[in-house]
């Protein structure tokens, strides 16, 4: 019995491989199948393309692209000239002398020099020579309220909140 059962399974495993066999050999046949449809799908978009290009190749002349590159340089050499002549500046010269600016530089330090004698600050932020000189100066403003005469409105009366006050109107009935 044992040997039957040996027999038996060595036949299952037989039939197993040769199935195994078929199925790859038909996997096979089927990729080879797919490649050869890809390839004439590949080779028919490769006419389709090549009628296309030289169709369009028949309207495009290389003559015309070379006059157009032309044309195309020459509008970005006007549009350079107008940007420069826009940037083009009007105050300062093309041509100046650094030595001559560089002078004009140190006399206008020199003159500041001569203007910050006073603790190294210019003449328009030093204290005012009169407060030193101890100058009379001009009376100042009166501060506080000033008592009117009897009789007059003071028409810069101030409110609760500093503000000048509102006349009161007089009521008609």
């Amino acid at each position: 019995m044992e040997e039957r059962r040996l027999w038996v399974m060595e036949r299952y495993e037989g039939q197993r491989d040769m199935l195994y066999n078929q199925t790859f050999n038909l996997d096979q046949v089927s990729f080879a199948a797919e490649g050869i449809k890809d390839a004439q799908q590949t080779m028919s978009a490769s006419k389709f393309a090549n009628k296309e290009l030289k169709g369009m190749m028949k309207t495009v002349k290389i003559q015309d692209m070379g006059n157009m590159q032309d044309e195309m340089m020459d509008l970005m050499d006007v549009s350079n000239e107008i940007q420069e002549s826009l940037g083009r500046s009007y105050s300062v010269p093309d041509e100046f002398d650094e030595d001559d600016l560089m002078g004009e530089l140190d006399a206008l330090e020199a003159d500041m020099g001569t203007e910050t004698e006073h603790d190294g600050m210019p003449s328009y932020l030093q204290p005012d020579l009169e407060a030193e000189l101890n100058l009379p100066s001009a009376p100042s403003a009166p501060s506080g309220n000033v008592a009117m005469p009897p009789g007059r409105y003071n028409a810069e009366a101030e409110d609760e909140l500093g503000l000048p006050a509102v006349p009161q109107a007089s009521i008609r009935g």
